[in-house]
């Protein structure tokens, strides 16, 4: 009976002192049952729901007129007309922002936020967008530059003698190697 066992971890007894519970397959097999079940009924239910939806619209159908019928089809045709001139809309509002936005030098990935379905509002959103990315982008850059200048440095139009050139840390040598080849090689000479 022991093969049927399946455990959550070791049944040693865990630092708080509490052992970790171990499940027979039967058990394991029940809860496994009950989720799926609950995920069917689940299921069902969205289902019926949509068939009882279906089903009104079936009955109201139904007791209406011929005229009224015709009244209704011609109705729901119309709004689902509007809701596809709508998407379209929305489509080439989306590629004419992109477009802009790779103008001015934005990530196209932004153009969710600012997409719209008139010109006008898309392009208050554009320019909206424009200003507080340049105005966070220019933020960042003076913080980046305020930052602590370099204490010891190469010095700048200042000739460097042999002495000073053997008293160099490691690390100016290669900075001076890579930012003056040729005095390099003259001095390491």
């Amino acid at each position: 009976m022991d093969e049927n066992k399946v455990t959550t971890g070791s049944e040693q007894p865990t630092e708080t002192g509490a052992e970790e519970k171990s499940y027979t397959q039967a058990e394991v097999d029940a809860l496994l049952q009950s989720e799926v079940d609950r995920r069917i009924t689940s299921a069902l239910k969205k289902q019926q729901a949509k068939n009882d939806a279906k089903l009104r619209e079936a009955q109201k159908l139904a007791q209406m007129s011929e005229q009224d019928k015709y009244v209704y089809e011609l109705e729901q045709r119309e709004k689902a007309i509007a809701e596809k001139e709508r998407e379209l809309a929305l489509a080439e509002n989306k590629a004419e922002a992109s477009k802009i936005l790779a103008e001015k030098g934005i990530d196209v990935n932004l153009v969710e936020f600012v997409v719209a379905e008139d010109a006008e509002t898309m392009n208050t959103n554009i320019n909206l967008l424009d200003k507080a990315f340049k105005k966070s982008v220019k933020a960042e850059v003076e913080r980046r530059l305020a930052g602590n200048t370099p204490k010891k440095g190469l010095p700048v139009n200042k000739a460097i003698t042999k002495e000073d050139f053997m008293k160099m840390s490691f690390t100016e040598l290669m900075e001076l190697k890579n930012e003056n080849p040729e005095l390099y090689d003259e001095l390491s000479k």
